[in-house]
């Protein structure tokens, strides 16, 4: 248990030492965490998010990682280079991503 800058205190989970994190085929997952804790990662190199098509959010909470995590994300294992140290914000933007381009082949194809 930590506090924030406004004195409330929070709830921190750390894996020190895992260097991967593999969700595989996960239909009804929606986020690694639903609940508003931080998760530190610290040692986090690669992250597979496959087959996870409800996986909308990495957590509710903050996720802090360093700052160059692989991130492999979809159906198959299309590569990310993500820098901006936000689990969050990666998920949400490959999740777009997806949605746009299955539209795109809907309406390409009707």
């Amino acid at each position: 248990v930590t506090n924030d800058k406004d004195g409330v205190e929070k709830e921190e989970i750390v894996f020190r030492k895992l260097k991967t994190l593999e969700l595989f085929d996960l239909d009804s997952l929606t986020s690694f965490c639903s609940a508003n804790y931080t998760f530190k990662f610290p040692s986090l190199q690669d992250l597979h998010v496959i087959g996870c098509p409800k996986m909308k959010i990495f957590t509710t909470g903050e996720s802090i990682t360093p700052p160059r995590v692989n991130v492999w994300y979809g159906e198959t294992e299309d590569r990310l280079l993500w820098t901006n140290n936000d689990l969050n914000t990666t998920i949400q933007q490959l999740h777009a991503e997806k949605l746009l381009a299955v539209q795109s082949v809907i309406s390409t194809h009707y």
